[in-house]
């Protein structure tokens, strides 16, 4: 057969390819192998008809959360379960612990799942002890060779350094990270906004004067401190100059930054993002961000046209991270990756981050994608699952048997030896534990991994092991292991 797979019916939105209109495409080991209606369905293996439903080019989620324990027990449930055929963990991962989630996640995904490496060695972890996370965000004694050496390895996946403004770190976190690029040659991905109003000096302007062309900030419609508006409810002036650089701007909708005022307030003011995320966590992917097309949909009930909505989840974000080469768009020999979906009419209800509902007729709804030439029918139950989303620890409580085999359980005895004799309060110690056990034993990554979050969490959550015991008391974790 000419295609393996043709698909008729539907009204395809590709800017970047010049489609918007009924037509049809054809598809061949997994790359687009013909558009237009000259098509012949009869010369298909298998032919789908999408009358009366849109068909864009892969949706690409720039901003979500793979690894840490802001992150889901599977990454497809926002993924390509959501229509999302691409995305980016947004500093899940470190220095520290990048080369742990990606060996962890390798090949384990049909969603394709890039990175922006967090400035701070260990990435995202929210400990459960009072003192971690203030030591895991602010922890910078990493020589700048060793990002630069780690992104040179992983340079094909790492597309961008993160990091943020935060009133208690200070200024110098942001130069630091500016540093880090330089050395590394990659852009700056920029979170704006504390996720707390703190006293103090905001560093908003100074953080905007370091961006140029090629770098991003995110959740440009914050309420949140240290947003982009002045006293007076301006844009901030050094703003406007970022964007006229060439900075680009992403929504990351988040748990705790979209405020529908700010985003009437900088709509007004002409601030429209160039690529629109949910920033998709655990913490809410059952509202308010629920989903990336939940996000889409907010900016359709507030008027913006749809062909420019799928512009800012395609071909616009594609471009932001570098790979508008093979992603984003509908062209021949790219690989064949296209969301279908419709747009439910109803009373359909929208929160901001800050608790204000609004009520809108329009709900974009992804029915199904295409994945290098493989259909993946949506499905959000998954995702709301919730042993998908809620990071539990167990507490003490038993596994039951059979659940490790043997060498997961070999495994964790000698690490429970090992770790007995580390400094409790120093992850970097533990994981050093961790890495020798997985010598010593022979055991794979992903299985080693996969019996410390089995033994010590009610779901698999993938974090950095090392971290994960020292943010848990010492006693209960050595005896979940020695129990194993």
């Amino acid at each position: 057969m000419e295609y393996d797979l043709v698909i008729t019916g539907a009204h395809v939105l590709d800017s970047a390819s010049g489609i918007d209109g009924v037509t049809r495409i054809g598809i061949k080991d997994g790359k687009f192998a013909a558009i237009g209606d000259s098509i012949d369905p009869a010369s298909a293996e298998h032919v789908v008809d999408a009358a009366g439903k849109y068909l864009s080019a892969g949706w690409f989620d720039m901003h979500v959360h793979v690894y840490s324990n802001l992150a889901f027990s599977d990454p497809d449930t926002i993924g390509v379960l959501h229509g999302v055929t691409t995305m980016v963990d947004a500093g899940g991962a470190g220095v520290w612990t990048y080369e742990d989630y990606r060996d962890y996640w390798a090949g384990q995904c049909r969603t394709e799942v890039y990175s922006f490496l967090s400035d701070q060695p260990v990435g995202i972890l929210l400990g459960t002890r009072e003192d971690l996370g203030n030591r895991a965000h602010t922890n910078k004694e990493v020589p700048i060779e060793q990002f630069s050496e780690l992104v040179a390895a992983n340079r094909d996946h790492i597309r961008a350094i993160k990091s943020g403004i935060h009133t208690y770190n200070g200024f110098h976190r942001v130069q630091d990270a500016w540093a880090i690029c330089q050395k590394a040659g990659l852009p700056l991905y920029l979170h704006i906004g504390d996720i707390r109003q703190p006293p103090g000096i905001r560093f908003t302007r100074e953080a905007m004067d370091t961006l140029g062309a090629g770098d991003c900030f995110t959740h440009v419609y914050t309420g949140n401190w240290g947003n982009i508006l002045d006293d007076e409810e301006k844009v901030l002036p050094e703003v406007t100059a970022a964007i006229k650089r060439g900075v680009a701007t992403d929504v990351g909708y988040g748990g705790l930054n979209f405020s529908f005022k700010a985003f009437d307030t900088l709509m007004a003011q002409g601030i429209v993002t160039d690529v629109i995320s949910s920033d998709l966590q655990g913490v809410n992917v059952t509202g308010p961000c629920r989903s990336l097309a939940h996000v889409m949909s907010i900016f359709l009930n507030h008027g913006y046209p749809l062909k420019d909505i799928i512009e800012r989840v395609t071909i616009r974000p594609a471009k932001v991270v570098g790979l508008d080469h093979r992603i984003g768009r509908i062209a021949l020999g790219l690989p064949a990756r296209v969301t279908v979906f419709d747009i439910e009419v109803g009373d359909h209800i929208f929160r901001d981050t800050k608790g204000e509902t609004r009520h809108g007729e329009s709900m974009i709804v992804p029915r199904w994608c295409v994945m290098d030439g493989e259909i993946i029918e949506s499905d959000e139950a998954p995702g709301l699952a919730q042993g998908n989303w809620s990071f539990a620890p167990r507490f003490d409580s038993e596994l039951d048997a059979g659940v490790l085999d043997q060498e997961q359980v070999e495994f964790a005895h000698l690490l429970a030896k090992a770790a007995g004799h580390t400094d409790w309060d120093d992850g970097a110690s533990i994981q050093a534990c961790y890495k020798q056990a997985l010598v010593e034993t022979g055991i794979p990554a992903r299985q080693a991994a996969n019996a410390i979050y089995d033994l010590l969490l009610e779901s698999r959550f993938s974090v950095p092991p090392g971290w994960l015991m020292s943010s848990m008391e010492r006693d209960s974790v050595l005896r979940l292991l020695q129990r194993a």
